[in-house]
């Protein structure tokens, strides 16, 4: 009886094993997931309706031409305003020492992050990003808002 008990284990671990490989996984199961790469929080202030820049993601090679464009998911929707998400220009912050230090003089592409509450609004929201950079890195990001 000790031995079939095996078996039958065995087999049912084979067999979690095969179908789980069979199944591709959906945004849900993927989200879910320990982010791989960077986890960070930021605060931000805001203005009660009115559109806040939040941040942006840039990809550029040492002679600042774009790597290409960054592909931002909205993870988690703010309670009590909306995530605006825009492809435009903005100005480069590398550090002196990086190689693309000489790019903080010009504007290049990038994925631009902005919130705007509900009109009226006060207090604090919440929203968390997942950022997937031409390179292949990944970034998920958490932004507490304090609207005022």
């Amino acid at each position: 009886m000790n031995a079939r008990m095996v078996g039958l284990v065995t087999g049912g671990l084979l067999l979690a094993s095969c179908t789980q490989a069979l199944i591709p996984p959906t945004m849900a199961d993927e989200v879910g997931k320990t982010a791989p790469s960077v986890t960070d929080s930021y605060v931000r202030g805001a203005v009660s309706g009115a559109k806040q820049y939040i941040r942006n993601y840039l990809s550029i090679n040492p002679d600042c031409s774009s790597m290409g464009n960054a592909k931002v998911i909205v993870v988690t929707e703010p309670e009590h305003g909306q995530v605006i998400l825009e492809s435009g220009e903005t100005y480069p912050d590398f550090a002196k020492d990086n190689v693309r230090a000489r790019c903080n003089d010009r504007k290049v592409p990038a994925a631009l992050v902005f919130y705007q509450s509900e009109g009226g609004f006060v207090g604090t929201d919440r929203i968390v990003l997942d950022t997937v950079m031409p390179s292949g890195m990944f970034y998920r990001h958490e932004f507490t808002i304090n609207v005022r």
